[in-house]
């Protein structure tokens, strides 16, 4: 690719097509770029912001040379934030473990890059085995509904990329927009937190112009990119092409709304110890934060027909004991070897 061009566009405000950033991801696997070229191409994408063209090209890029995984089962779901918002302790990887007692789950994630602890992070605290190989993941979702893709093990592209991004020191497009749209699974099935309330919008074209089955694109009005606990989150439900927009409250599902304080994290092994506390039924803001992202998974699993029953089943889960059990056979089958 002619790297030089397109930079040259990116700095005059010009859109990249789908072509130039597919071939940006070819040439990053090729070892064709300097890190120069491509940390002035991640700002630069990163500054200009995404489109739905730009950000399809490196979806399809990077999937075409991920080692990619296909278990069987029905209405796979990832539930992955983008990054960059409040520090919470790691809500969507406590959800993902709800969700997996009812649906099957594809929970690809990493370590952190800005927070204390990122989904990698506190899993292994938990003492889940985060570094499966791809046949090992496939297996496991299969067999208990539940694995972890660690994204370094499936997308050795993005190694190229960490360098770069480490040394400018801010976290780029590569992080915030396209990690979440490149489950190795390639589940189809999403609950899409994003931190800034004008990615909404265009998160959901970008995911309803890719295919995807079902998705809720979420962001919380006080910076969450999570189902927010503290106040209103903007939704943008996207189903077979069509995007419904629509705000929800915790107070709509009897839910008494928080601070961020109720809700915040620490390191991994603080984090490890907020699920297991409840997973162990204790009751109070965090896991209603962990209900209430529960419930919207839930629902784009199509377990129930309403966020209100999403999070009633949710609750149900979690006081059955059946979330901790999850826990405990996630922890035991992914070091079983």
């Amino acid at each position: 690719m002619e790297i030089k061009n397109v930079l040259r566009k990116l700095v005059e405000g010009y859109n990249l097509n789908e072509n130039e950033t597919y071939d940006f991801v070819i040439a990053l696997k090729d070892g064709d770029l300097t890190d120069a070229q491509v940390g002035a191409f991640l700002l630069g994408l990163t500054m200009k912001g995404p489109t739905i063209s730009g950000v399809a090209g490196i979806v399809k890029g990077m999937k075409d040379v991920c080692n990619m995984i296909k278990p069987e089962v029905d209405r796979l779901i990832d539930t992955c934030g983008t990054g960059g918002g409040l520090t919470t302790f790691n809500i969507s990887t406590a959800n993902a473990i709800v969700t997996a007692s009812e649906a099957a789950v594809a929970k690809h994630g990493s370590r952190s890059i800005s927070s204390q602890s990122g989904s990698a992070d506190v899993l292994e605290a938990l003492g889940v085995n985060i570094n499966l190989k791809p046949e090992q993941a496939e297996k496991l979702i299969e067999k208990i509904g539940i694995a972890f893709l660690y994204a370094p093990l499936f997308h050795p592209v993005m190694g190229k990329v960490l360098q770069p991004e480490s040394e400018l020191g801010i976290k780029t497009i590569f992080y915030t927009i396209i990690g979440p749209l490149i489950n190795p699974a390639d589940a189809k099935r999403h609950v899409l937190g994003v931190y800034r309330p004008e990615l909404v919008n265009i998160v959901a074209e970008i995911v309803s112009a890719l295919k995807y089955e079902y998705v809720l694109v979420v962001h919380g009005l006080d910076g969450l990119d999570e189902v927010s606990p503290i106040g209103k989150t903007v939704v943008a439900e996207v189903r077979k092409g069509k995007i419904e927009k629509y705000e929800i409250s915790p107070e709509d599902f009897g839910i008494k709304s928080c601070s961020i304080e109720d809700v915040a994290g620490g390191t991994p092994e603080y984090n490890a110890e907020v699920i297991k506390k409840i997973f162990s039924k204790e009751k109070g803001p965090k896991r209603d934060a962990v209900v209430l992202n529960a419930a919207a998974s839930l629902y784009v699993a199509e377990k129930v027909s309403s966020l209100a029953e999403g999070v009633e089943l949710a609750e149900n889960i979690i006081d059955e004991g059946r979330a901790m059990d999850k826990l405990e056979e996630f922890i035991k089958e992914s070091n079983a070897g």
